[in-house]
C-alpha cells in the first residue's frame, strides 16, 4: 500500500515540477521532447527492464543480442528525430559541414564494422551512437539551442531525479 502512495506522490510532484516550471514558456519546440525521450532512457534502463521483459538473466547473451522491444523503441525515436532534422536541413547542414571531423569519424567507425569480430552487434551500436548525434542535432538546430539544452536538462531532471526515488526506496 505505501508503494502505492509513494508512487503516486512522485507523479504529483513530477506534475508539480513541470506546471511549476518558470521557463516553460521559452522558444523551444515540442522536438525537444524526441532527445528528453532519448536520454530519459539512455539514463535509466532500457524498456524492456522497465517492463521486466528482458532476456532475464542478464547474461552476455543478453548484452549482445538486446531486445526486439528496446531496438523498435530506439529505432522510432531515432526515426522521429531524423524527421524533424529533415525538416531543419539548412540549419543541420551548416553544422555538419562546421564539424566535419565528427563526421569523418562516425564514417570510420561504420566502415569498422566490416571487420568486427562481432559486425552486427556493432552495427548496432553504432546506429545506437548515430542517434546521440541525432538528438544533439536537435537541440542545436534550435533557434535558441542554449535554452533548448537548459529545457532539456530541467525535463531530465523532472523525470528522472523522482523516479530513481521512487524506484530505489519502493521498487528496489
Amino acid at each position: 500500500m505505501s508503494s502505492l502512495i509513494a508512487f503516486f506522490a512522485c507523479v504529483l510532484l513530477t506534475w508539480g515540477l513541470f506546471a511549476l516550471d518558470r521557463n516553460r514558456k521559452e522558444g523551444v519546440s515540442k522536438a525537444l521532447w524526441i532527445p528528453t525521450l532519448w536520454l530519459f532512457f539512455g539514463a535509466s534502463r532500457n524498456i524492456s527492464e522497465w517492463l521486466q521483459r528482458g532476456g532475464g538473466g542478464g547474461g552476455a547473451s543478453d548484452y549482445t543480442e538486446g531486445s526486439p522491444l528496446d531496438r523498435t523503441v530506439f529505432t522510432a525515436i531515432l526515426a522521429l528525430g531524423v524527421i524533424v532534422l529533415i525538416g531543419r536541413r539548412r540549419q543541420v547542414g551548416a553544422l555538419l559541414r562546421s564539424n566535419a571531423p565528427i563526421l569523418l569519424f562516425f564514417f570510420y567507425c561504420g566502415i569498422s564494422v566490416l571487420w568486427s569480430d562481432f559486425p552486427d552487434v556493432a552495427a548496432k551500436r553504432w546506429f545506437r551512437a548515430c542517434g546521440d548525434v541525432v538528438m544533439i542535432l536537435i537541440v542545436l538546430s534550435e533557434p535558441d539551442w542554449l535554452a533548448a539544452f537548459k529545457r532539456l536538462l530541467a525535463r531530465l531532471g523532472f523525470l528522472l531525479v523522482p523516479l530513481s526515488v521512487l524506484f530505489i526506496r519502493y521498487y528496489p
